[in-house]
């Protein structure tokens, strides 16, 4: 197919008003989802506070036993609280493949038989890049975009690993600018966005009460944009699928 008559990805803006709209739509499920992955980690890293609590509160600095266990807590905590977090992230994508059908908690745990199989592909993905950026960082960027869509290949194909990669590249390939675009379009939306929303905090002191609450207002709308980059990118994904058939 020439380059003229090549079939084209939906235009940027048309993509994120579709993705805006299925996010609206959907949006108390997106939350309800991810407040339970949250809900586990603060369980995580409440019982972290405890131990440091108890370790400061009996101020033995000789006793190494309990500074050794609290270590071993927190290394344990903050672990955990990673994991529910990171299956948080993994149910935003299975409550988009149920096409929003299922109760949240339901979703979220059978988030958990997706864990390991999701970090490999994502440790994969970045060593790979890693490994690419060596070579200057213009490799590096452009095979990150070839492997972009590696995760969506995971969650609606079934393809795991080095499978879900090559099937990211046949994707990609052809296809490499108008999809590097989107995503730089997408990046730039969400830095302006983001750095309006930051901009308060450059004007009050960094322990003031206005200052940890609305720090709190800003990890609450970075959450909250999640979901519309994962929308977004997957209608390229869907994209490139129907026009590769």
């Amino acid at each position: 197919m020439s380059e003229n008559n090549k079939l084209q990805l939906t235009p940027i803006f048309e993509n994120l008003e579709m993705a805006l709209k299925e996010w609206w739509k959907n949006l108390k499920k997106f939350i309800l989802v991810y407040l339970w992955g949250m809900l586990f980690s603060l369980v995580a890293l409440a019982i972290v506070a405890i131990f440091f609590g108890l370790d400061w509160w009996l101020g033995d600095r000789s006793n190494i036993v309990l500074h050794t266990v609290t270590l071993l807590v927190a290394i344990g905590g903050f672990l955990a609280a990673f994991y529910f977090y990171l299956r948080a992230y993994i149910s935003i994508f299975l409550l988009v493949k149920k096409n929003y059908i299922g109760e949240e908690l339901e979703i979220f745990k059978e988030s958990g038989k997706y864990f390991w199989s999701y970090l490999s592909l994502a440790l994969l993905t970045v060593i790979l890049v890693l490994l690419w950026s060596l070579l200057l960082i213009i490799p590096g960027i452009i095979y990150s975009v070839f492997y972009s869509l590696a995760v969506y290949i995971f969650f609606f194909e079934d393809k795991k690993g080095w499978a879900a990669i090559r099937r990211s590249t046949s994707l990609v390939e052809g296809y490499w600018w108008p999809v590097f675009g989107r995503f730089v379009v997408l990046g730039l939306l969400v830095w302006v966005l983001m750095m309006f929303i930051s901009w308060p905090l450059s004007l009050v002191e960094e322990h003031s009460a206005f200052f940890q609450i609305w720090n709190l207002v800003v990890q609450v709308v970075s959450f909250l944009v999640g979901p519309i980059i994962m929308l977004y990118t997957y209608n390229i994904y869907k994209n490139l699928v129907q026009i590769k058939k």
